[in-house]
């Protein structure tokens, strides 16, 4: 089952002709992790997720610990660890990133790899850890890149917008992510937030599901909600997969310091 955050922790990134990063924030955020909609096959679940999203003059980095234990009928109780990190180019041609998941601390999967863009004629994603490689369609964006041109068309009042995104998280390839917007809210102070710099934004609420095109049944892999802040920050998630529901509240979020460049 994939566990690693949908959007790639709804985070931000750059593409080429869209708005410039000063408008965007980087930072760390911390989230308890329970149990929603149980749907009869988990029993309980509880643990945490932090992220942090930072800026390089290069590029940007994404580093994502998420930590839980789940009961199942099934299984009984596991613990599971995830580590996930990546870097993007701001120029959104160039990725790598890094997976590892271990449960009872035993590590059950690793994925290692790099990535190329071209915009117009897509690309290619390069595993080395499994060695595979496979071929990413025109039209392809890589998760930063992707959620930036999510709120600029979001600003632009588009309400639902559909993209192929690839994060190497999984050997499925790129997935193709429909999101939905609703109309932009006025600013709340999100709890946890240190300073109102970074927590008190004008929002969207965002709808996505996240599809294998190669599942011609039309049922998502999985799908997320929650409350975008125009700077990138993301607020309280609900990961919804068929078992089960999995909700992520904020608990912390701190700004972090942009490259002086």
């Amino acid at each position: 089952m994939r566990f690693v955050i949908a959007f790639v922790a709804a985070l931000i990134g750059l593409a080429p002709g869209f708005a410039q990063a000063q408008n965007l924030a980087p930072h760390r955020a911390a989230y308890s992790l329970s149990l929603g909609d149980n749907k009869g096959q988990v029993g309980g679940l509880e643990g945490a997720l932090v992220i942090d999203w930072a800026e390089m003059c290069e590029g940007y980095t994404l580093n994502q610990r998420m930590r839980f234990t789940m009961t199942t009928a099934e299984e009984g109780t596991t613990e599971s660890d995830i580590l996930f990190s990546s870097f993007e180019s701001k120029d959104g041609t160039s990725y790598r990133f890094t997976l590892r998941t271990s449960r009872d601390g035993q590590v059950v999967e690793e994925l290692k790899g790099r990535a190329t863009l071209d915009p117009d004629k897509g690309g290619k994603a390069v595993f080395t850890d499994p060695e595979t490689e496979m071929e990413l369609p025109p039209g392809t964006m890589f998760p930063t890149a992707h959620a930036l041109l999510l709120l600029n068309l979001a600003e632009g009042g588009e309400r639902v917008i559909l993209r192929a995104v690839f994060d190497g998280a999984t050997l499925d390839g790129a997935l193709d992510v429909t999101a939905i917007f609703t109309d932009k809210q006025p600013g709340q102070m999100l709890l946890g937030a240190q300073t109102p710099e970074i927590g008190k934004r004008p929002a969207f609420r965002v709808r996505m599901a996240y599809f294998n095109p190669d599942d011609k049944t039309g049922t998502p892999q999985y799908e997320t909600s929650m409350r975008m802040l125009d700077n990138g920050v993301a607020g309280d998630y609900t990961f919804e997969y068929p078992e089960f529901t999995m909700k992520a509240k904020l608990e912390r979020l701190e700004a972090l310091p942009k490259p002086r460049c």
